[in-house]
């Protein structure tokens, strides 16, 4: 059990990101997400809400597609219906789009982190604040995260992004973890399936 979630948490999948990176103090990161987006006049509450029902619906979801394939297809032609209405609301709409509005980099995401490119040169040991929209599915989180190593630049097509950035994430809520661990096992899933498909054509 102990092996499968460590794999679980291990898997990276390259992925298209929207992403917003802070540097923060030890004071910042002390006081944590809450008291910054309090002291910034954010307020996420609704977001976070969303966050944690979304990954437990996407769970149900994904188990009721593995036993009962057309109920399981409907329930989330509903669920993506409704989120079409949800991203209509104007708080979490201005949120997404503030990232939407930043140029997309490639990254490699993670469970538990995550390698980004970067213009600016951040040392191991750092302390961050990141708020990523994967632009596959317009999955929205928010960590705080600290630098465990430098690394080469995953967005090889950013010239000036130069410095590649391994991160960890530091009291990721594990809704968002499990938010992130569904959507990259989609990803694997749908690439084994267009895989396939490509073979059974060229026999």
């Amino acid at each position: 059990m102990s092996n499968n979630l460590e794999n679980r948490r291990s898997f990276r999948v390259s992925e298209s990101v929207y992403l917003k990176v802070d540097k923060l103090t030890e004071e910042e990161f002390a006081a944590g997400i809450d008291h910054r987006n309090l002291r910034l006049g954010i307020n996420d509450n609704a977001q976070s809400m969303l966050v944690d029902i979304e990954a437990r619906l996407s769970e149900a979801m994904y188990l009721l597609n593995s036993e009962h394939g057309a109920l399981g297809r409907c329930i989330t032609l509903m669920n993506d219906k409704m989120n079409i209405v949800i991203d209509e609301l104007p708080a979490l709409r201005e949120n997404k789009a503030s990232l939407a509005s930043l140029p997309p980099q490639t990254c490699d995401v993670g469970a538990d982190g995550m390698v980004f490119s970067s213009s600016e040169p951040f040392a191991v040991g750092d302390k961050l604040h990141m708020r990523f929209l994967l632009s596959t599915d317009s999955r929205y989180a928010e960590s705080f995260a600290q630098v465990l190593r430098l690394t080469d630049p995953p967005a090889t097509d950013s010239p000036h992004l130069t410095h590649g950035i391994a991160v960890e994430f530091v009291n990721l809520p594990v809704a968002q973890r499990e938010i992130l661990i569904q959507h990259m096992f989609n990803r694997e899933s749908e690439t084994l399936r267009m895989r396939r498909l490509e073979i059974e054509s060229a026999q």
